[in-house]
C-alpha cells in the first residue's frame, strides 16, 4: 500500500493516536454551504451531525467525521487525528494555516472557503473558522429539551455569524535512510566488491600475469642470442675444419649441431606458448 494511504499510529505519553490521512481533495457538496446546526444561539456550517441527523450530505470526509465525534474523554489511551505522509484540505476548504511543531512534523489548519481563521481550534471545539451572515432568512437544525432533533426556518434580521466546521491535521514529513543506514549499506557494498575481485577469477592476478610474460619474453631472447652464437662458433670451427680436410667428421658434426638447433627453436616455442597460457 501507498505510504501516503497508510495511517500511523504514534504513542505519545502512555496514549497511542492514530493518524488518518487526506490523501485526495474530498468532494465538495454545494449544499453544505447553507445547512446549519443551531447551539446555544450560535449557528454552525459544514457539521457532520447535520448528515447524520437528517439524512442529508455528509459534508466532511469521513476521517475527518471520525476525528471530529470521537470520544475525548481523558481518561482513554486512544485517539484519532487526521495527518500522514499527505494532507489535502477538501474541494470546499482551503488551508488557511501552517504551524512547524518539530523538525518532522507540521500542523496543517483549512476552513470552508468564505471563512477567515480566527486561531487554532481542535475537535470537538469549532470556533476557528469564521463568517460573516448577512440577514436572511436561514434553516437549521437544533435539538429541543428532550434531546430530539427538530428543524427551524428563522429570520435574521440582524448581521451575524456563522462558524464553520475546521478540518486540521498533522502533515509528517517521509522518512529518510539515516547516516546510519547509508554507511552500513555502503559497507556492505563495498565487502561485495572485495569478495568478488578476490573470488572471481581462476587466474593468477594482474601483476603476476605480466611477471610471467616479461620472464618469458626475456627467456625468449637469451634462447636466440644463444643460437646466433652457437652458429657463429659452428661456421668458424666448419672454417678451420675444412682447412685441415676433415670432410667426414665436418659433415657429421654439422649434422649434430642442426640437430641442436632444432632443439633450440622447439625450447623457444613451448616458452613463447607457456606466455600466452599464463596470460591467459
Amino acid at each position: 500500500m501507498e505510504m501516503s494511504l497508510s495511517p500511523l499510529l504514534i504513542t505519545r505519553s502512555g496514549i497511542t493516536t492514530t493518524y488518518l490521512p487526506l490523501s485526495t481533495a474530498y468532494p465538495s457538496q454545494a449544499s453544505c454551504s447553507s445547512l446549519f446546526i443551531n447551539s446555544a444561539d450560535q449557528l454552525f456550517a459544514f457539521d457532520p451531525s447535520y448528515g447524520a441527523q437528517n439524512s442529508g450530505p455528509a459534508c466532511l470526509p469521513p476521517e475527518a467525521t471520525r476525528w471530529w465525534e470521537q470520544d475525548t474523554d481523558p481518561g482513554l489511551t486512544t485517539s484519532t487525528a487526521i495527518g500522514g505522509y499527505k494532507m489535502v484540505c477538501p474541494q470546499a476548504y482551503k488551508t488557511v494555516a501552517m504551524s512547524v511543531l518539530d523538525e518532522s512534523s507540521t500542523r496543517v489548519g483549512c476552513c470552508p472557503s468564505a471563512y477567515n481563521f480566527i486561531d487554532w481550534s481542535e475537535a470537538p471545539s469549532p470556533f476557528q473558522c469564521n463568517s460573516p451572515l448577512s440577514t436572511q432568512v436561514v434553516t437549521y437544525m437544533q435539538t429541543d429539551a428532550s434531546g430530539t432533533w427538530t428543524t427551524t426556518s428563522s429570520s435574521v434580521s440582524a448581521e451575524t455569524s456563522v462558524w464553520g466546521i475546521q478540518v486540521n491535521g498533522i502533515l509528517f514529513a517521509r522518512p529518510t535512510p539515516t547516516a546510519t543506514s547509508s554507511v552500513t549499506l555502503s559497507t556492505s557494498l563495498s565487502s561485495t566488491d572485495i569478495a568478488q575481485s578476490s573470488s572471481g577469477g581462476s587466474g593468477l592476478e594482474k601483476g603476476a600475469k605480466i611477471g610471467i610474460g616479461i620472464g618469458a619474453a626475456t627467456a625468449f631472447l637469451l634462447l636466440g642470442a644463444l643460437f646466433v652464437v652457437g652458429m657463429v662458433f659452428w661456421r668458424k670451427r666448419k672454417g678451420k675444419t675444412e682447412k685441415s680436410g676433415g670432410q667426414n667428421v665436418v659433415g657429421a658434426e654439422g649434422r649434430g649441431k642442426e640437430k641442436k638447433a632444432d632443439h633450440c627453436v622447439k625450447v623457444e616455442t613451448t616458452a613463447d606458448s607457456t606466455r600466452h597460457v599464463g596470460m591467459g
